[in-house]
């Protein structure tokens, strides 16, 4: 077997490809889902795919999961969109544990960072995987292209806008602080507190 064949055979090589690529896909995961519990779950099910696929037929283990990985995070992100519709209140991100060296895919990663992820929640999915591949992966265009299913063109414009929106979103929320920084609370001051 050549260096550019898929595995075959017994387990142990196909659980090495999938060891290796496994913080790969927690990143992409997180990066869409915004949980880090989410994100295990998923990749527990994309090498669940793994093992029932036919590796024989694959050309590249790399882009396989990545393009299972996102795709899943995909269709995730759309189910969880619609359930935090009908939610009552703000949704946030689940931070993190960059500290925990236990079992999770998280080890060796650089995840998305929490703000970024909020600011991510306000982006097209496309264009949430585009920049999630891009910045966390530094993959390539043609990688992104191949995984969403879109001409190369295509990726880079998504990948743009996506950073369009993020820029956009940090310089107001910048300005927002400026501004609340630099108010003074009436209404609240010390004689409020001396009179009761």
């Amino acid at each position: 077997m050549s260096d550019g064949e898929p595995p075959t055979g017994p387990p142990g090589p196909t659980e090495d490809v999938f060891a290796r690529q496994g913080p790969r896909l927690f990143r992409i995961a997180y990066g869409m889902l915004g949980s880090a519990t989410q994100a295990e779950d998923l990749v527990r099910d994309v090498r669940l795919r793994w093992q029932a696929s036919d590796r024989t037929a694959v050309a590249d283990p790399q882009a396989y999961l990545t393009k299972a990985a996102t795709r899943l995070s995909i269709h995730a992100a759309h189910s969880a969109r619609m359930r935090r519709a009908s939610y009552i209140g703000p949704w946030l991100p689940e931070p993190l544990d960059t500290g925990n060296e236990g079992g999770t895919g998280a080890v060796g990663t650089k995840p998305v960072e929490f703000d970024v992820l909020l600011m991510l929640e306000q982006l097209d999915v496309a264009e949430r995987a585009a920049f999630v591949l891009r910045e966390t992966l530094a993959s390539h265009y043609s990688e992104i292209a191949a995984v969403l299913g879109v001409e190369e063109a295509q990726a880079r414009l998504l990948v743009h806008r996506a950073r369009q929106h993020l820029a956009t979103d940090r310089v107001a929320d910048r300005q927002g602080r400026e501004d609340t920084a630099g108010q003074t609370r009436g209404g609240d001051g010390a004689e409020d507190y001396e009179a009761a």
